[in-house]
């Protein structure tokens, strides 16, 4: 640990803050997210990623033909309602 900790209170006082341009701070931004994403992360396996992906993008597909025929139903509905009041 590169931090002072204060022993009764337990808060950690961060180290002191070197001073960097911006891009020196962009820079090891980038390389610290680099190391987070591939050594500090844990992913789920190829296959359980297709088959959610997969699950997924069904139930989407369903979710809108149901929405379609819902929007269906109702615009026919309507359009007979109305049509009723319509003079030839």
């Amino acid at each position: 640990s590169t931090g002072l900790q204060n022993q009764l209170s337990g808060v950690r006082i961060s180290p002191p803050v070197q001073k960097h341009t911006r891009r020196m701070k962009f820079i090891q931004y980038i390389k610290d997210s680099f190391d987070e994403l591939s050594n500090h992360m844990t992913w789920i396996s190829k296959e359980d990623a297709q088959k959610t992906t997969v699950t997924v993008a069904v139930f989407t597909i369903l979710f809108a033909l149901a929405v379609a025929g819902i929007d269906y139903v109702f615009q026919t509905g309507l359009d007979n309602f109305f049509g009723m009041f319509k003079s030839n």
